[in-house]
This record gives structure tokens, sequence and C-alpha cells, in this order.
């Protein structure tokens, strides 16, 4: 057994310990709220890029990964802020919506997500069928009904038809993903934008392109095409604008996104008046955005946001603290 190998495990240990201990409903607050996810492949293998054992290249499976995720957003009352599906792992910055759906409207989303047994997709009437039985079960419906508001469903309905996709066509079984995605709440204004720069900016971190519009399956490439730079930001197939940045257009995100990348890089300092009116509409500004609201490769923290927000949020889930690059203690009286 090499030390490697034995390091790898001690690692995996202490990683699920940090990770795994709370419910995810007890850190997802099912009907409101924006959250960063990411979901890794076993062993941290290149599945979606090229495998360094085989040389074999899957990269077109980046491209089944972004097809569902928009295909999802319609149907999951969830909105996609941001994506970005690398080689070995994708992040989603994900907003649970309050939206009131009809019964009809449950059962035809869940049909298209589920379209149920063989037997009866064959049968000319089989879908109106189903619709039928659901619309007779009022408890089924409000399960569904809150299965579409759901981010661990969401996530469920990316990874276990791709996985098994996958395994099709590697002609072999077992698991595909980490048993657990990771999630983050992003607690204000500024935590979200921020999240959006590290998601959109993670290929060009990680020395997979050079500039964003050759950042492939992102959503900053997405918005360069489908998008008017004059235009508000917005979620991603989608009309509705992103409420928390509603006053920043597509131009001023790009320029905090170059702004960060620099700053990162250490090539510039200095805040134009277009980044500073970003940070300050963010209700924040330099010092904090790096400090408090941008993500960590190096660290993954539970919820991500000012110290006093971070401070209701420990309180709110009944901790004394949560993680940060220094400890968040929740006051006593």
């Amino acid at each position: 057994m090499s030390l490697s190998y034995v390091l790898h495990q001690l690692e995996e240990r202490s990683r699920k310990f940090l990770y795994m201990q709370y419910s995810r409903s007890h850190l997802i607050n099912p009907s409101s709220g924006t959250y960063h996810v990411c979901s890794r492949c076993v062993r941290k293998s290149f599945l979606f890029g090229i495998d360094a054992q085989t040389g074999k290249d899957f990269s077109h499976r980046r491209k089944w990964i972004e097809q569902r995720i928009t295909e999802l957003s319609q149907l999951f009352t969830i909105s996609v802020y941001a994506y970005a599906i690398m080689s070995n792992h994708y992040h989603l910055v994900l907003n649970v919506e309050h939206e009131d759906l009809s019964d009809e409207v449950v059962a035809d989303r869940w049909l298209r997500l589920c379209p149920g047994r063989e037997a009866l997709r064959e049968r000319e009437d089989g879908l109106a069928l189903q619709k039928v039985a659901l619309l007779a079960d009022p408890l089924r419906l409000e399960e569904i009904r809150a299965r579409l508001s759901s981010i661990s469903w969401f996530m469920r309905f990316i990874n276990e038809p791709l996985a098994r996709m996958a395994n099709r066509e590697d002609e072999c079984t077992g698991r595909f993903w980490e048993g657990r995605f990771k999630s983050q709440a992003l607690l204000d204004e500024a935590s979200i934008l921020a999240c959006m720069v590290y998601v959109d900016l993670n290929p060009v971190r990680a020395g997979m392109s050079q500039s964003l519009d050759e950042c492939e399956f992102t959503s900053i490439k997405r918005r360069l095409e489908e998008t008017s730079v004059d235009d508000p930001m917005t979620a991603l197939g989608k009309q509705a604008v992103i409420p928390s940045i509603s006053a920043i257009t597509l131009d001023n995100y790009l320029e905090l996104v170059f702004w960060t990348q620099d700053s990162q890089s250490a090539l510039r300092r200095g805040l134009n008046t277009r980044v500073s009116r970003c940070l300050t509409r963010s209700h924040t500004n330099k010092d904090s955005w790096f400090m408090d609201h941008l993500p960590k490769p190096e660290t993954w923290q539970r919820a991500i946001g000012s110290r006093e927000n971070l401070t209701v949020y420990a309180a709110s889930i009944n901790q004394k603290w949560i993680r940060r690059r220094a400890r968040i203690r929740v006051p006593t009286y």
C-alpha cells in the first residue's frame, strides 16, 4: 500500500467528516435561497476531459451536462445563475424560486421528467392516463411540487442519467460521481455576484482557456453569445432579471470579472469607476470582496457572506459558529 494512497484515504475521511455530518435539509432552505453547488467525479478522474491513463477524450460529456442543465431549468422552479463544466467536476449557482404552479403544470412537468412505465408510454393515451391519476392524488401532487423546488432533486436529475449514459458508453458499472454534491449558501448580494464570477473564471484559473470567450461549457460564454452587453443580468434560459444584481449589466459584470482575474494574478490592484460601482451596488468593497465573498478553492465553506450575515445564518441553523477564514462565533446573551 503506497503512502500516496494512505494520504488520499485520510484526506477523503477528513473531508467527509467536515461536510457530511449535517443532512441536506439542514443546509438548504427548500423554499428560497441561492446556493453554490459542486459535483465531482469519483477519484477526481477526468471523466469529462482527456483521461491521463487511457488517453481517451470524454469532452463530449460536458455537452450532455450543459444540455441537461438547460432542460431542467425549464421544468424546476430553480433558476441557474452561473455554471462551469470542467474536466472532472462542475459548478452551479442556483436560486430556489417561489412559483405558484397549478396542479396541471405540476403534473405536466413531472411527466416530462418521469414519463412512467414503458408499457404505459407505448399506449397512445398513456401520458393522459398518468396525468389523470396524478391529478386525482393531492398528496402525491404536493410531494412532486416540493421536488420541483428541491436542489437535491435537481442535482439527482443531472447526475443519475449522465452516470448511466457514461457507464453504458464505457461498458462498465459502478459509481461515476462522488457520493454527495457539495453546497454553499450565498447569504447576500455580494456573495451571489462573487460566486458567479468565481464560477465563470474556473476554466481560466485552471488553465483550460486563455480568455472568457474561449471558455467552453460555461455560463459566461453563453451570455456573450446570447446577450447584448447593455442588457441586465438574467437567469440563464429565462427572461427574469436576477433580483439581487438587477442594476448590473453584462458589460459591468464583465469588467468585474476581468478586474477580479487580474487582481488575483497581481497584475492590477486599482479599481476603475465601473468596477467600484458594481461593488457599491452589491454593498461591499474591494477588501471584503476577496476576504468575505469570493469563494476560496482550497476551502469549502458551508456558507458565504459578510460577518453579520454569517452570524445570523449560524444562529438560524442552531450552530455555534460557521467556518470562515476565521471562525464566526454566535454571541451568547
